[in-house]
């Protein structure tokens, strides 16, 4: 950054922002490099995505920063847009590698099945306590929708194992991996920030990774829908993003009951909102015409 005249520096959520003459600027630490997928991206006919400034450091990556002032629902509606054609542009096709496959299949497995090992033994010794504190009252009271979650988690992932030994070959699309709202500006020209995790892959990855940054604030259903109506999901491709949509992560208790109450709620409210999102969705999904595929 030594070509810069830095003025002052400063952080929005998060991101380090420097004024110079020149104007303002992201400043990022440099993970990969980008050049590679920035010409991938426009070799698919892809622009949506920030050019970096030219830089002499070799540990920061340097973007032109552009503040962007739109409503969230509005800016994610754009973001699904961008999204879809990003996976549009980038559709390809792969031989199924059965060893992968099953990889997934008795990973997620594993998960799944150590996670309801842990909250029936974390049951079993809150129900032993004469008086519950507030976050183990509410884990109890809400227990069985977190073992549904896991037990329909499972039936969807042995029904994509099942479907993937009857296939040969299976879509993959450029994944972004961390779409979410912070990493989109949308101004004039909308783009893509930070793409150092990005790979070829499932394409319910990214729509995965959104849902879970941004279920609380956004309307999920809709959005899910406009994306669809541009890139619909296969079969298989359903069944996984269901099983792995409703697999949260483990709740993880302290000694602190207060923090401990807000976690709980957290994914008690998670839960719920995946199990009544794949319901519905579910239900769409059956009458969309799947003889596309």
């Amino acid at each position: 950054m030594s070509d810069l005249k830095i003025r002052r520096c400063f952080y929005i959520h998060g991101e380090k922002i420097i004024d110079t003459p020149d104007g303002e600027f992201l400043v990022t630490p440099r993970c990969n490099d980008k050049s590679k997928i920035f010409d991938y991206l426009e070799k698919k006919d892809f622009p949506f995505f920030l050019p970096m400034r030219s830089s002499s450091s070799d540990a920061y990556e340097v973007y032109p920063y552009i503040a962007d002032s739109m409503e969230p629902s509005d800016k994610a509606v754009d973001l699904i847009h961008v999204l879809s054609l990003l996976h549009i542009k980038t559709t390809s096709y792969r031989e199924i590698q059965m060893d992968s496959i099953k990889e997934i299949y008795e990973r997620t497995l594993q998960k799944i099945e150590s996670l309801n090992e842990y909250y029936y033994q974390l049951q079993d010794v809150i129900e032993e306590h004469i008086y519950m504190a507030p976050d183990e009252y509410l884990l109890i009271r809400n227990i069985s929708l977190l073992y549904e979650n896991l037990n329909l988690s499972r039936e969807y992932l042995e029904q994509w194992y099942e479907s993937k030994k009857n296939e040969k070959k299976e879509r993959v699309v450029f994944l972004h991996k961390q779409p979410s709202l912070s990493n989109f500006i949308d101004f004039k020209t909308p783009y893509f920030i930070h793409w150092d995790l990005s790979e070829k892959g499932y394409p319910i990855y990214d729509f995965l990774y959104f849902y879970r940054c941004h279920y609380l604030e956004l309307e999920m259903d809709s959005l899910f829908q406009i994306y669809q109506s541009k890139f619909l999901f296969t079969p298989d491709e359903k069944t996984l993003f269901f099983c792995l949509l409703l697999l949260d992560e483990k709740i993880e208790l302290s000694m602190d009951h207060y923090q401990n109450t807000i976690l709980v709620h957290h994914h008690i409210l998670y839960s719920a909102k995946v199990r009544d999102f794949v319901s519905k969705q579910n239900e769409e999904y059956q009458e969309t015409n799947e003889n596309k595929f």
